[in-house]
């Protein structure tokens, strides 16, 4: 039986692609590149859940 290759965690290639791509917009010099895209993200699952929630409490009326 032929053994199966390990294969990368998705989240770790998706991880590795969002850097990449990060990498390329943002200019060179700055600091702390991953803290800010991660402050990032949380910042915006949280206004996206705040309005979300707001507007599921106005539709449900």
């Amino acid at each position: 039986m032929s053994q199966k290759k390990k294969r990368p965690s998705v989240f770790r290639e998706a991880w590795d692609n969002m850097n990449n791509d990060i990498d390329r917009v943002m200019p060179g010099g700055r600091q702390g590149k991953k803290k800010f895209v991660l402050w990032l993200f949380i910042l915006e699952v949280v206004v996206v859940g705040l309005v979300g929630t707001l507007l599921y409490r106005w539709w449900t009326g």
